[in-house]
């Protein structure tokens, strides 16, 4: 974890502020939708088929592995079949995107991809509800844990690519994991995210909550160091 003097000089990266006043409200679609409704329709079936349990488990593992990866190494390409695989899986079930949100404000030292996994594959169970609780909620309360800014960077900037490459249906809940990432790293253009999220699905859960919280004043503790 990085200080908060150092952590609100990496938010002001040049670069990395250009590429989120660029991507508010961008959508390229880059992948073949007929594509992605096959791919859908492939993860209902497994689901259907082998159980959440299996089926999450099967289906992430692979993309899970370059998405630490990147994080780790501070890269951000992530293949077209990757960025297909988590969008569809973030849309389908959202303890695969409450998995990735762990991964950037977490590392693998508190929460190592067995976890993830777990967290996305089992969230009904007890241990998992617990542990992702206790993560949660020190980010939020303990002010001496202060974002990584580096990794939430690159994470943001792998679900930008993302939400560009899907249609706009499918770039709700990436796009709202930046708006939570921004918040989380004392971003004002979190709340242009969580509202461009709400434009396009007014149920988006996780954007009214980062919409909620910024309204009333609720940042994280390490702000107010």
């Amino acid at each position: 974890m990085m200080n908060a003097t150092a952590t609100s000089a990496r938010v002001n990266d040049a670069r990395f502020r250009a590429r989120i006043r660029e991507d508010v409200g961008c959508c390229e679609n880059p992948v073949d939708e007929a594509s992605l409704e096959e791919m859908t329709r492939l993860f209902r079936t497994q689901r259907r088929r082998d159980g959440h349990r299996k089926a999450t488990s099967a289906w992430l593992d692979g993309p899970l592995d370059d998405w630490l990866a990147n994080l780790d190494d501070g890269e951000t390409e992530l293949g077209g079949d990757d960025m297909a695989a988590i969008a569809v899986g973030m849309h389908e079930t959202l303890s695969i995107r409450d998995a990735l949100i762990l991964s950037m404000i977490t590392d693998e030292e508190a929460c190592p991809k067995a976890q993830l996994m777990e967290f996305a594959a089992r969230p009904q169970l007890s241990r998992s509800k617990r542990r992702m609780c206790e993560l949660l909620s020190a980010a939020f309360e303990d002010e001496g844990i202060t974002p990584d800014v580096e990794r939430c960077q690159t994470g943001v900037m792998m679900l930008l690519d993302i939400a560009r490459a899907v249609p706009t249906d499918l770039a709700v809940q990436p796009l709202a994991v930046v708006a939570y990432a921004l918040w989380w790293m004392g971003d004002e253009h979190a709340i242009l995210f969580a509202m461009h999220c709400l434009a396009i699905d007014d149920e988006c859960s996780l954007a009214s909550i980062v919409f909620s919280a910024i309204n009333r004043g609720i940042r994280p503790a390490w702000c107010a160091c």
